[in-house]
């Protein structure tokens, strides 16, 4: 079987084959030779032959013969690195264009087939014909529900706790005038019967000096008769002296009973206990407070308003008002308004008070609604016309014309602003390139040169 070896591959740099290395003499006597011929890549790549190279002998054994001396191997070159890529990808793309290529250009003006006219650039609107109504402004705002203030759980007599409420814990509710803590009363109960005995000693005393008083006049008659009484005979000192040791016995008597009934604990308003260290057994000491609490009429809510929506409310004290939390939606009424703006927003704040089964936790927040003063000649419009500067656009003779509003408040309907003369409309959403005097096209439900009203 005759085999056949693959050429060599060679690089695209000509070069000369070099001298064996163990024959310098031979090298140095040996002709010069001729620089490599560098051969020019051609356009078309040839397909490499799986023969040998012309003037390459082959025995019949498969054995390369070398070439004669003055036989020249010429030189093949081949295309390596991304070149050959990048032309296939020039190819590749240069065919999609050429098939995506438009047969023949369309005529200036035309609009396809069946189309009459020439193309408008105008852009294409939708416009709202508001009609004047009276609307009852309404301001609507954020907040929370707060306390008006907090009440200290302050003893007015110390002593040790005998028992303790179950309201009397933090969260706990209570009535008004529930007895929320026993203070030990013995102590009380002692000092009552003291006081009680200081009266009769009192009353005792004073009895005494009376009947002193009416011997020595009646003595002093016998003695002197037709003759005034002096006070000192009389005992008129003594009696008065008397007279104002009962009333200080009978004062004492009364702080004892107050004492004693103090001694058990209440308040006088229903609320909500938020702190307490109140336990059985512990001490408590006269004006020192052991916890603290709210009355449920103490709630209420603030929410602050901008200065033009406050200006919008006047007056506002008294206005009605809707507040609304997760779950719970109650009536409110404005009762005061703030003395100062805030330093940080410039904003004011409105105390709303609640009714006192509200039964909103304080730190909720709300969403708080505000009646206010019926206007008439106003419009109201969608959400939507408002533009991103605050303004309208009308549409006046096919034309935009920039409105500035008036802005009265927003209801669930839209935007409620004072009356303008709208023109041909207002339009609805963003005008594409919208400016003063654009030429627009109007469209309806029933296509361009229509309007749109409410």
């Amino acid at each position: 079987m005759k085999v056949i070896k693959r050429p060599r591959l060679f690089s695209r740099r000509a070069f000369a084959r070099p001298a064996p290395a163990d024959a310098p003499e031979a090298a140095a006597s040996a002709e010069p030779v001729a620089p490599a011929e560098v051969v020019e890549v051609p356009s078309q790549i040839e397909p490499l032959s799986d023969g040998p190279f012309p003037g390459e002998a082959v025995d019949e054994g498969g054995q390369e013969t070398p070439p004669g001396p003055t036989a020249a191997r010429p030189r093949r070159r081949r295309w390596s690195g991304p070149l050959p890529i990048a032309v296939g990808l020039a190819l590749v793309v240069l065919a999609v264009v050429v098939s995506r290529a438009p047969t023949s250009a369309p005529a200036p003006g035309a609009r396809g087939p069946g189309a009459a006219g020439p193309v408008s650039l105008a852009p294409l609107v939708r416009i709202v014909v508001p009609e004047p109504v009276a609307t009852l402004v309404e301001v609507e705002a954020t907040g929370t529900i707060d306390v008006r203030s907090y009440v200290a759980l302050t003893p007015q007599v110390g002593g040790r706790i005998v028992s303790v409420s179950d309201s009397l814990r933090a969260g706990g509710e209570f009535a008004a005038n529930q007895i929320l803590l026993t203070i030990d009363p013995r102590d009380f109960e002692l000092g009552l019967e003291q006081a009680r005995a200081e009266v009769a000693s009192a009353a005792a005393d004073l009895r005494l000096r009376l009947a002193e008083s009416d011997a020595a006049r009646s003595n002093y008659a016998i003695l002197h008769p037709g003759q005034r009484v002096p006070p000192l005979v009389a005992r008129i000192p003594q009696i008065a002296q008397a007279r104002a040791r009962l009333e200080g016995a009978r004062a004492r008597l009364a702080v004892a009973e107050l004492d004693f009934t103090r001694t058990r604990f209440a308040m006088p308003f229903a609320g909500k206990v938020t702190e307490t260290t109140a336990e059985v057994g512990q001490m408590l000491t006269r004006n020192q407070p052991f916890g603290q609490a709210f009355a449920f009429d103490a709630l209420e809510a603030v929410t602050p308003v901008a200065q033009d929506e406050l200006a919008r409310l006047e007056p506002v004290v008294g206005r009605g008002a809707t507040v609304r939390a997760p779950g719970v939606e109650l009536e409110a009424t404005v009762e005061r308004v703030s003395a100062e703006l805030d330093a940080r927003t410039r904003f004011a704040k409105l105390y709303l008070a609640l009714p006192q089964d509200a039964g909103i936790a304080p730190g909720t927040f709300v969403d708080v609604t505000v009646e206010g003063p019926l206007v008439e000649d106003t419009f109201v419009l969608p959400e939507a016309t408002e533009q991103a500067g605050g303004h309208v656009w009308r549409v006046v003779d096919s034309r935009l014309q920039r409105q500035d509003l008036s802005v009265l408040g927003r209801s669930s309907e839209g935007l409620v602003v004072r009356a303008f003369d709208p023109g041909e409309g207002v339009v609805i959403g963003a005008a594409p390139g919208g400016r003063e005097g654009l030429s627009v096209r109007v469209a309806g439900p029933g296509g361009t040169g229509t309007r749109a009203s409410t």
